[in-house]
């Protein structure tokens, strides 16, 4: 810092007798040390001492000795781990690697959980009182964002192919989701939509929801007309695509094309028509393999926010606006969590060798989901 000489020496200029006197305080001797070295008083209500407690550490080593022995795990992908968890992660997310090719359009990751980590994920649910578990280790699918692709003009293309053959893509993608990873497609859009104006009636009329329109929320004429049916169902989800026509000569009264028809329509197409049709005939065999069964086994639903990734037809303000709706909403519960569910590990010898086997299925279907969704969509 810089100081002017003139007004340090200003007393001694004028003869007044220089006075200097030290800035610090006085040593303190024998005087009080209050607000210093000196406590405050505390009310007696306030207790003196304060235990902490840490939540016990699930005990899951006999659960990752026998996940070696009776699973697919393999010990040479373990390398210098620094304890039996440490090992098991090594090994288990070398195994879906193997599994899982890099996504090109669906979002999601696998993480190991102990109990301890799903309670704290799950804590803000009104069900979490339901989570049980079963296993001190848990599989965890996290859904970390969202991404929407459009199908556009890729769209009409399928559709100069075979009347069926969009159709056929969205109902497998829907069916593929449900089993494994969460995938919003048209029918979704136009169901919450309906949800949102329509009182969950995808089927009503225009004048039906005009009169809804009028009641709830006094809009008429055109300020109504933005929630026609007839003006969103173009947009997401159109008639022809979600209820198609029959077509004459076709035995089959199922919209969805079979592995056959699949197989003689492709002998019959090029390029990116022809690929489609290969990942609809693998996801309708590994879907046929799957049946029934619940794939991830049991798992908690995690209440995801996010889905793997959103599909729909055409790119629109409205698309946009109901997606932000969603999220809004689901911000506002406060329930939800980045994961789609929470699946226990099996301890026994049978039970793992059928849930690794379940596991490898859906890491298949998530596969060729994931490229069927990046052959459709821009």
């Amino acid at each position: 810092m810089l100081l002017d000489s003139s007004s340090v020496d200003r007393s001694v200029a004028a003869c007044t007798g220089a006075t200097w006197q030290s800035s610090r305080v006085a040593a303190p001797g024998r005087r009080l040390a209050t607000d210093f070295l000196t406590l405050p008083d505390l009310d007696d209500g306030i207790p003196p001492l304060a235990r902490v407690s840490h939540r016990e550490e699930a005990p899951f080593v006999d659960l990752v000795i026998a996940q070696f022995q009776h699973g697919p795990l393999r010990a040479g992908d373990v390398n210098d781990p620094v304890d039996v968890g440490d090992a098991f992660q090594q090994a288990f997310y070398a195994w879906v690697q193997r599994q899982l090719p890099k996504t090109q359009r669906l979002c999601f990751g696998a993480e190991l959980m102990d109990s301890n980590a799903v309670r704290d994920a799950i804590e803000h649910q009104y069900e979490r009182n339901e989570f049980t578990p079963t296993s001190p280790l848990h599989l965890a699918m996290k859904l970390p964002e969202e991404h929407l692709y459009v199908i556009g003009a890729r769209g009409d293309e399928l559709g100069g192919v075979h009347p069926l053959l969009l159709p056929s893509v969205l109902r497998l993608i829907d069916r593929a989701s449900w089993k494994t990873l969460f995938v919003r497609t048209p029918g979704w859009f136009l169901n919450e939509f309906s949800c949102w104006h329509w009182e969950g009636d995808e089927n009503a009329s225009d004048d039906e929801v005009r009169e809804l329109i009028a009641d709830y929320r006094g809009l008429e004429g055109e300020d109504a007309d933005r929630y026609l049916p007839s003006a969103v169902k173009p947009e997401f989800y159109p008639d022809e695509l979600r209820q198609p026509a029959r077509i004459a000569g076709r035995r089959r009264k199922s919209p969805l094309l079979s592995e056959c028809e699949l197989l003689k329509l492709r002998t019959r197409c090029r390029g990116m028509a022809r690929r489609v049709c290969t990942e609809l005939i693998a996801l309708t065999r590994l879907l046929r393999h799957a049946g029934r069964r619940d794939l991830f086994q049991g798992a908690h639903d995690g209440s995801p926010a996010y889905a793997a990734c959103s599909i729909a037809l055409t790119d629109s303000e409205r698309i946009g606006e109901l997606l932000d709706d969603h999220f809004e909403q689901e911000s506002q519960s406060g329930e939800y969590t980045l994961y789609s569910g929470f699946s226990p590990f099996a301890s026994t010898r049978g039970a793992i060798r059928r849930q690794y086997a379940d596991w490898a299925l859906a890491f298949q279907i998530v596969t060729h989901l994931d490229r069927l969704l990046a052959l459709v969509t821009l």
